[in-house]
């Protein structure tokens, strides 16, 4: 009985906002763009309301993995995804020192690339993670370049990729079969994640380089260079980073800005991380393997000795 009130309170949100949605479907341009904001609101309480039954409906670690597989069946069909042989091999490389961190060792990760000037990376199901060459081309080391891995690694370690997709296909009642659920797991990515679910994934990320023995605090560089982007410009408002990958205009980094938190929350979602497990980085030799990057030669197959820093403590903010 104690389920009646849950479900009661979705039902109203729910009918509140389809009122809401017709009332917006209906003006002009900007009472149009404002339902986009409306279905984020909603999606939100939705995910607050429904949470407690994500832990009863969970998928096993097999049926996450077969999903991934159709997810990524669905990306190659519709995305540029395969590029230089040698980066691919390189980011494969780098991807597996990073992994070899994380909780959930049945999960088979692994990493494509995707051809495009844009600037992004992303995660679906089962471990399949994709980045872009402009991506490749941002980052300035191999620390950096874990980083991104790990960020989006942290999306599956921490479940965001199969909550999405429970949460939407119970809204929209999506048939449970699973080319109906590839294609749903291809449209939530093509949103991307919540800001709290990015700032979740910043700090797992920075924790996963760091066990992988970088200098995780190269993550800060990387989005420090991300907010003198945004400090030079304005945010857009929208979020879509597959239109982002297969989509060539100079704003590359523009687009990534769409699609992830403000860098400064960023920047402080790693220092938290870093700071509450000092252990993982302090008084010991990181890699920041700038010239593997530039070399495409990942640190298993190429260390290089001036490539490591010792910190005793956090860097100033």
């Amino acid at each position: 009985m104690k389920s009646l009130p849950r479900l009661l309170v979705l039902a109203i949100i729910l009918a509140g906002l389809g009122a809401g949605a017709w009332y917006a479907t209906r003006g002009t341009a900007p009472e149009r763009r404002n339902l986009d904001a409306l279905v984020t609101v909603g999606g939100d309480v939705v995910r607050d309301v429904t949470h407690p039954a994500l832990d009863l409906t969970r998928l096993s670690t097999a049926e996450e993995i077969a999903l991934g597989q159709a997810i990524d069946a669905e990306v190659r069909a519709g995305i540029p995804v395969g590029g230089d042989p040698a980066a691919e091999i390189y980011v494969q490389n780098v991807l597996r020192l990073v992994a070899g961190g994380v909780s959930r060792r049945d999960i088979p990760y692994a990493v494509a690339m995707v051809r495009s000037p844009e600037v992004n990376a992303f995660a679906v199901a089962g471990g399949r993670l994709y980045v872009t060459d402009g991506m490749l081309g941002f980052v300035r080391s191999e620390a950096e370049l874990a980083a991104v891995l790990g960020h989006e690694i942290g999306h599956v370690e921490l479940g965001h990729c199969v909550q999405r997709l429970q949460i939407e296909q119970a809204a929209r009642r999506v048939a449970p079969d699973l080319a109906g659920l590839a294609r749903l797991g291809y449209e939530i990515m093509e949103r991307g994640f919540s800001e709290e679910q990015e700032l979740a994934a910043d700090g797992e990320g920075a924790l996963l380089a760091a066990r992988a023995g970088y200098d995780a605090w190269q993550a800060s560089q990387l989005f420090s260079r991300f907010l003198a982007k945004e400090t030079a410009g304005t945010r857009p408002p929208t979020r879509n980073p597959v239109k982002i990958a297969v989509t060539a205009v100079p704003q590359a980094l523009d687009r990534y800005l769409k699609t992830h938190p403000p860098a400064d929350q960023r920047i402080e979602a790693v220092r938290r991380a870093l700071v509450s497990r000092g252990d993982l980085w302090a008084g010991t030799p990181r890699y920041v393997g700038i010239g593997n990057l530039t070399a495409r030669r990942a640190r298993s197959d190429d260390p290089r000795p001036g490539e490591w820093i010792a910190r005793d403590r956090a860097p100033s903010p």
